[in-house]
């Protein structure tokens, strides 16, 4: 998938798509962009703050940030895409203004989600996810299956992936750790790997710290296998799936070859300039992946 207006080729280089497109500068040629009205649901327990811009009958896109962070995640992308899409932002639980006594739950996130859809009389749309908010993307997919258009998903594994005894002792040895180590120090040194730009560690140790020790470790540690799902479940939408050029690379070799055995027809990307904080690190190029996959799902029809 190439971003409109970019120049390039993708290259296959172990089983993963890097590319040498430039990067795009979409965001330059627009116009100011509708200014997101904010709204509060009160639901099981939580106000839900989420937030709405571009046109009311315009096709839907909902983007769901990551642990740790908050809705502001996407604030580059939402400039772009409200010009000819109805954008939905949110807090999940536990996260930015969505202030909650009741620790995350994937299964509690997509209820969240759906209530949230339900009460704006929204029926259909694009799912957008970051790391964890992947998660709940997916997982809402399937639970709600006439609801998604189309699945872009950054920096995150297959729901329910299949993993070597070797890699599950790791994972937990991770959660251990992670569990076991002072918040502080997360903070500290977690931001780092998140993104290369000062400005945007600086922006993820505050909604770390806005969010808390506890909310924060229970959405990074969402990703165990949901019994729910049925083992060979594939979605069968248009499938975006994008990485950091600059993430992990030993993680990012193990879910992208997860991902190309669920998915072999799923156009993966790696983003250049961009480590797991996608949207922000890179913001134009992310929006040029997402316009090119919202043109996918909606058959060119625009608002």
């Amino acid at each position: 998938m190439t971003p409109n207006g970019a120049t390039g080729t993708l290259v296959m280089q172990n089983r993963f798509l890097f590319s040498s497109i430039r990067m795009a500068h979409t965001a330059d040629t627009f116009a100011p962009s509708v200014e997101p009205s904010p709204h509060i649901l009160f639901h099981n327990g939580c106000k839900l703050h989420y937030w709405l811009s571009g046109p009311a009958a315009a096709p839907l896109i909902i983007l769901t940030h990551g642990e740790g962070t908050d809705h502001h995640a996407y604030d580059e992308q939402v400039k772009v895409l409200a010009r000819s899409f109805r954008v939905l932002t949110w807090d999940i639980r536990g996260h930015g203004q969505s202030k909650s006594g009741q620790l995350f739950r994937a299964e509690a996130a997509t209820d969240d989600l759906r209530a949230i859809l339900l009460h704006e009389g929204l029926t259909s749309g694009v799912l957008v996810g970051m790391s964890v908010g992947g998660l709940i993307a997916q997982l809402f997919a399937y639970r709600f299956p006439e609801f998604a258009r189309g699945l872009a998903l950054f920096s995150c594994a297959p729901l329910n992936a299949e993993t070597t005894p070797l890699q599950r002792f790791y994972d937990r040895c991770a959660t251990g750790l992670q569990a076991a180590l002072p918040y502080w120090l997360i903070m500290t040194h977690l931001p780092a790997r998140f993104s290369l730009r000062a400005e945007v560690q600086k922006y993820t140790r505050e909604t770390m710290g806005a969010s808390g020790r506890e909310h924060f470790l229970a959405a990074a540690q969402a990703s165990s296998p949901i019994p729910a799902i049925e083992p060979d479940y594939r979605l069968p939408y248009p499938l975006l799936i994008a990485y950091g050029a600059y993430d992990q690379p030993g993680w990012i070799s193990r879910t992208v070859a997860q991902w190309t055995a669920h998915y072999p027809a799923a156009t993966i990307v790696s983003i250049p300039g961009a480590a797991r904080s996608v949207t922000q690190d890179n913001p134009s190029y992310t929006t040029a992946l997402l316009e090119e996959l919202l043109r996918q799902s909606f058959r060119e029809k625009r608002y």
